[in-house]
């Protein structure tokens, strides 16, 4: 499986879920690969990788400044109870897209309680700006 199938599996998820999706959104000095606004209008971003899940995370520290919540997006394999570890201690969620093209949370991201308002209103008016 490619990257561009894992944005697109869960871009098309999250809009079948009545979120506002945007796929490339400048965010810092980073660009996220899947920005969304939930239905309670909490911003989610998703780092979608089919490997280097370390590098992943790393990218997403940044993301974390103005989102809700962040999530690593990868397709369904075995992760090693380690990579879990620090998926979790870093305070992130676990996407898996599985072989059918469904969604599964495997591990649910908290909500972040540490935001930056400034980026998180230039974060939000770009999602709802995209296409």
């Amino acid at each position: 499986m490619i990257e561009q199938v894992i944005v697109e599996s869960i871009s098309g998820a999250l809009r079948d879920e009545g979120f506002k999706v945007a796929i490339e959104v400048a965010n810092l000095y980073r660009s996220a690969d899947v920005a969304a606004i939930d239905t309670k209008g909490d911003i989610w971003i998703i780092e979608c990788k089919v490997t280097s899940i370390g590098r992943a995370i790393e990218q997403l520290k940044t993301h974390k400044i103005s989102a809700d919540k962040v999530f690593i997006g990868t397709y369904y394999r075995k992760t090693r109870d380690i990579t879990l570890k620090k998926i979790k201690d870093a305070g992130m969620g676990l996407i898996y897209v599985m072989p059918d093209g469904s969604l599964y949370e495997f591990v649910k991201a908290p909500n972040n309680t540490n935001l930056w308002k400034p980026a998180r209103e230039r974060l939000l008016k770009r999602i709802q700006e995209a296409d």
